[in-house]
């Protein structure tokens, strides 16, 4: 598999404003089938069902490496979702270099079990089974190729779920918002000095987000 995206241009790519959207907890086979165990437990403990964990969600970002004598323009339009403590949770980002097959890219964090592979669901179109390609230092990787169809159904759609079991064998579903990626994509590159100060601020946004919620542990836990 070839890599067209840089090392740089794919830290680059990171973030230009704060949403919302939620991680649903608990749905090929590996995924039915987990939902009938789920199904089965919590009818068997009764137990109170667990609230949804909210996260942050970057709007959807275009950022261009120019052509050169090696290589030819590459663009990258991404989202990236983050858990309240500020864990990245997923990041997705269509890939695009003329001339060259188009990708989705889909990188997720260590603790998902790579055999099942994982899913992606547009709105309520028919799922898309998508194997991971490798594993690195931050996590592992799924690429999908893609073509015009795909791109204009995200460009018309509200939602994009991508679904992954993890370790523990249960099915994880994390859904990124469509807004504004139609806008994102058929619009110019954001300029990098603009996108590192739009990052700065939301790393304090986030900073400040775990603070909060590191500051109502403690208290929670003084008062049992």
């Amino acid at each position: 598999m070839k890599f067209r995206l840089s090392t740089a241009l794919l830290c680059a790519l990171v973030i230009a404003g704060v949403g919302s959207a939620g991680v649903i907890g608990s749905t090929t086979a590996a995924f039915a089938q987990e939902k009938k165990k789920d199904a089965k437990k919590k009818e068997e403990t009764k137990a109170p069902q667990q609230k949804q964990q909210q996260v942050a969600a970057t709007r959807w970002t275009k950022l261009c490496q120019p052509a050169d004598a090696n290589n030819k323009e590459t663009c990258g339009i991404t989202q990236q979702l983050f858990a309240e403590t500020g864990q990245v949770l997923a990041v997705v980002t269509v890939i695009e270099e003329k001339g060259a097959q188009r990708l989705f890219r889909i990188a997720v964090p260590f603790g998902m079990l790579l055999q099942p592979g994982l899913r992606v669901v547009i709105d309520t179109n028919a799922p898309i089974e998508v194997k991971y390609t490798i594993c690195g230092q931050g996590g592992c990787l799924a690429d999908l190729e893609i073509n015009d169809e795909f791109i204009n159904t995200m460009k018309k759609s509200k939602t994009l779920l991508v679904q992954m079991i993890n370790h523990m064998g249960r099915t994880v579903n994390i859904t990124f918002p469509l807004t504004d990626f139609a806008k994102s994509h058929d619009g110019p590159p954001v300029d990098p000095k603009e996108l590192q100060a739009q990052k700065q601020k939301l790393d304090n946004a986030v900073q400040n987000e775990a603070k909060d919620v590191l500051k109502k542990h403690l208290e929670n836990q003084k008062k049992q």
